[in-house]
């Protein structure tokens, strides 16, 4: 997953509900400057759409560039032809109002980019961000980072539980999902302690996810987030706990779950071994015992 910035132009309402990117080479057929970028983007790339002075939104790439006429709404420059590439993409949060000069605090200093230290734009259409800088306009945003191949909100491929890839449209909802579980778990906080280890940290490094495997939670359980979900953090807790290397069991305590194949795996679950789950309560045992039982089926 890549991160993008593109500064819009007064097309910007369109380009938003239509869903597109576009370009279009110039005279002699090249594509100039920076606007190669376009045909970099890959499905499931996050972008932050800019129109001054503010990023407006953030998008993911539901498709990777494909040759196509210049859709209505994109201006015609002198010298340019009617003949290019569009890029097709979905809104995961729109109406924001994170102002270029914060922007430029999080994306100038690392090279050539959107936007100049004192906050100006830059005469660029596209602009390529580092994985850092995606991740600190996305905190900014309040927005939370897809999951490129998740088949549910705790990160498990769905060829670990038999299903299939998810399309799409699933693809789109479970980062709709993620949005409202991070958006009422966080409730405006900028620290929150991990359900599993304890610590307080910052919420860029917080996880929002379901106890149980999204294919084994109904859409009333999705519902009811105070019940189904927990944050635990990127520091390793979410993927020992999404991988079954440990678990809650019946009275909130973590333990060991599936065999850990390394000794830095083993020494990382000794650590939270007899730790209280902080998310554990009586509207959450169900899911927590459900999702122990699915673990140790998966168990050889």
């Amino acid at each position: 997953m890549r991160y993008w910035w593109v500064s819009h132009g007064r097309n910007y309402e369109q380009a938003i509900t239509e869903g597109t990117l576009w370009n279009c080479p110039g005279p002699e057929g090249e594509l100039p400057g920076n606007r190669v970028y376009l045909k970099e983007m890959r499905r499931g790339d996050v972008v932050f759409n800019y129109f001054g002075p503010y990023i407006r939104a953030v998008s993911v790439v539901s498709e990777k560039w494909q040759d196509a006429p210049r859709p209505d709404g994109y201006e015609k420059q002198l010298g340019e032809r009617d003949d290019g590439w569009l890029v097709r993409t979905t809104p995961l949060a729109e109406g924001l109002r994170v102002h270029r000069e914060r922007a430029a605090g999080l994306t100038a200093e690392s090279g050539p980019g959107p936007l100049n230290a004192a906050g100006k734009p830059l005469q660029r259409y596209i602009s390529a961000l580092t994985e850092e800088e995606g991740q600190a306009l996305l905190h900014e945003c309040g927005v939370t980072a897809p999951q490129s191949s998740a088949g549910s909100l705790r990160g498990l491929p769905g060829s670990a539980w038999g299903a299939d890839e998810p399309d799409q449209q699933t693809l789109t909802t479970i980062r709709l999902e993620q949005a409202y579980l991070r958006k009422n778990l966080l409730r405006g906080r900028l620290k929150a302690p991990c359900a599993i280890c304890g610590d307080d940290l910052p919420a860029r490094l917080l996880i929002a996810g379901y106890i149980k495997p999204r294919p084994n939670t109904s859409e009333e359980e999705r519902r009811d987030y105070a019940a189904s979900s927990m944050l635990t953090c990127a520091l390793g807790c979410d993927a020992l706990y999404e991988w079954g290397y440990i678990v809650v069991d019946a009275g909130g305590k973590i333990r060991a779950g599936q065999a850990a194949e390394t000794g830095r795996i083993e020494d990382a679950v000794n650590r939270l071994v007899g730790r209280n789950c902080t998310a554990f309560s009586e509207q959450t045992a169900a899911c927590f015992a459900e999702n122990e039982r699915l673990m140790l089926a998966q168990q050889p």
